[in-house]
């Protein structure tokens, strides 16, 4: 009884409607993940193509993600979360379809571009909703769905590498399967309609209800309008950009350094099991820190802290419990940053905008993760690793600067969470 009774705490702490969307971003994120870490063996190894030819097909697919989340925002605002999470989640189940039956060079490359597109088109909707689901739940809305996120990323990961072991057309399959289960459970089980009203008694003036009866409901007639204020949303878009761009130096320097260091690929990528297991285990802690560290900004520079310190700490040795204490101070950094700019802007978005403003900000994190490589790449073949690290660790005053920008000019009716 006591273990039933504590089951029906947790999930009771939490609204069903973000229940349903966690349980959505784990199989769209294990979808995702069947995809996405071998891109860049199917090129090479199977495709027979070049490091350079992958890292340009790379490049197009984040540029179509970029797009997708910019018009899945628009989109969401026009027509409804749920008709913009099925259309999409639709659309990149039937790409990988055609992966699965047609290997063809120029087949691979088009559709890695389309869905590119596609898969990025549910994400604003579904932070959108994260949003409604418990509009006072602020960043720990969010962080339950960053949660489920890489649950599924962790999962995705191995059962993706298990499948691509037998075929790479079984692994498409199988992204197309989870794609097909989230479009069917998404149909049965995501429906925002009884969510609670979005209402701030802060706000001023008032707007329609934008979208159908199945997007984003609970923006009621009445519901409270405000303009965007664009300084600070435009500030937080910054920072998630550039910490995202300084983020990447980890996985693109860290591997090929260790590799060159004489470490198996196999200990490097213990690595990031080590992250994904910290950021569910590691929940506990971020709690107790969240208590003292209440407003979003200070989260936000403790974040920022602790990324400087898991790279600068990469400067000191090459010993692999240096690499370890590394990406454990980049975890904690992430956990603390990445569930709270997007909540950020979902506090400073009137509800008519609410989506395309989570896919303004979510683009900025993929033009982030575009160039990141891009420019750790050049820097690590002109000067080497040290210099990579160092020159880009620098670049985190951008989003720092960035993130006490937004603290004085986010609007007054709209306080940072925990003020």
């Amino acid at each position: 009884m006591h273990l039933s009774a504590r089951f029906t705490s947790l999930v009771d702490a939490y609204p069903r409607l973000l229940w349903m969307l966690g349980i959505g971003s784990f199989l769209h994120s294990v979808g995702f993940a069947f995809i996405w870490p071998l891109t860049t063996i199917y090129i090479h190894d199977h495709m027979g193509q070049s490091m350079t030819v992958a890292g340009v097909v790379l490049l197009f697919h984040s540029a179509g993600a970029a797009l997708g989340q910019l018009a899945g925002g628009w989109l969401t605002d026009r027509i409804g979360a749920r008709r913009v999470i099925l259309t999409g989640l639709t659309l990149s189940a039937l790409l990988m379809v055609v992966l699965g039956r047609y290997e063809s060079w120029p087949v691979y490359v088009a559709v890695m571009i389309a869905f590119g597109i596609t898969s990025s088109l549910a994400g604003p909707a579904i932070n959108a909703l994260v949003a409604l689901a418990w509009p006072n739940g602020g960043r720990r809305a969010f962080n339950f769905n960053y949660v489920a996120h890489n649950l599924g990323v962790a999962v995705g990961t191995v059962v993706g590498g298990l499948l691509a072991d037998i075929s790479f057309s079984v692994a498409f399959y199988g992204a197309a399967i989870l794609f097909g289960l989230f479009v069917i459970f998404a149909f049965v089980a995501i429906r925002p309609a009884g969510a609670e009203p979005h209402r701030d008694p802060r706000a001023v003036g008032a707007g329609p209800a934008q979208g159908d009866g199945g997007g984003l409901a609970g923006t009621t007639p009445a519901a409270p309008e405000w303009p965007v204020p664009w300084l600070p949303v435009v500030a937080l878009f910054v920072a998630y950009l550039t910490v995202w761009l300084v983020y990447m130096q980890w996985p693109v320097g860290v591997s090929v350094h260790m590799q060159a260091l004489g470490f198996d690929l196999s200990v490097y990528s213990l690595l990031w099991t080590l992250n994904g297991a910290l950021i569910v285990v590691g929940q506990p802690l971020l709690s107790w820190v969240l208590r003292r560290v209440r407003r979003a900004a200070a989260q936000m520079v403790l974040g920022l802290a602790l990324i400087a310190a898991a790279l600068a700490l990469l400067l000191t040795s090459s010993r692999y419990g240096v690499f370890v204490g590394s990406m454990v101070l980049l975890t904690f950094g992430e956990m603390l940053l990445w569930p709270v700019i997007p909540a950020s802007v979902a506090r400073l978005s009137p509800p008519s905008r609410r989506g395309t403003l989570q896919g303004f900000i979510l683009s900025g994190a993929t033009f982030g993760r575009m160039l990141g490589p891009l420019l750790g790449g050049m820097l690590y073949d002109a000067s080497g690793f040290n210099v990579q690290i160092a020159v880009m660790s620098a670049g985190l005053v951008v989003p720092l600067l960035a993130v006490l920008l937004f603290d004085r000019t986010r609007p007054a009716m709209v306080p940072a969470e925990g003020d």
